[in-house]
């Protein structure tokens, strides 16, 4: 007798865990609080930037205006993120992007030949393949376009004050990324 009432109590035990198992908590529907809310945002359905063939520690080959060329390497690209290094003229830079949430993003550019990070919180946008960041007036990089191309290769709009009377008075520089 006593083993089949173990033996229930198991049965009993076994179906109260798995029906806990299987239901949602409480606490599941509440917003993350402070600091952890951009490592617990929901993933967008987009990844941050749609480009392609590319992969942690690809090196790049970057084009920009007139005679201008550099290179580049790939740090950090995820369907969340994205990190690239790159030189071109006489700027050497990297730039990351973040995602906080649905229209949120922390940007990082750290220039390296004047040892200066800058950290701005911005917007961004998607459109097809094409992703708008936009950090505001005076920011390190004020606007980024990125426009996925071929598996590979993207190009980047960059309204960066400290570039725009250097390679171009237009208010902006295209630079062209290709995998080397």
């Amino acid at each position: 007798m006593r083993q089949s009432k173990k033996v229930a109590l198991f049965t009993l035990g076994s179906a109260l865990l798995l029906s806990a198992c299987q239901a949602t908590p409480i606490l599941a529907n509440r917003a993350p609080v402070g600091p952890l809310q951009a490592f617990n945002a929901p993933r967008a359905a987009a990844p941050l930037v749609a480009v392609t063939g590319l992969k942690n520690g690809d090196k790049l080959k970057v084009k920009g205006p007139l005679w201008f060329k550099g290179d580049g390497r790939v740090h950090n690209i995820t369907p969340d993120a994205f990190k690239l290094e790159f030189s071109i003229a006489s700027h050497h830079l990297i730039v990351e992007a973040i995602r906080i949430d649905a229209n949120k993003v922390r940007f990082i550019t750290v220039d390296l030949k004047n040892n200066r990070t800058v950290e701005a919180i911005g917007t961004y946008t998607q459109s097809g393949s094409t992703t708008v960041f936009e950090m505001g007036a005076g920011a390190e990089v004020e606007k980024l376009t990125v426009r996925a191309g071929s598996p590979g290769n993207f190009e980047a709009d960059v309204v960066q004050p400290s570039l725009q009377q250097e390679m171009q008075d237009r208010g902006s520089t295209t630079l062209k990324f290709s995998k080397a």
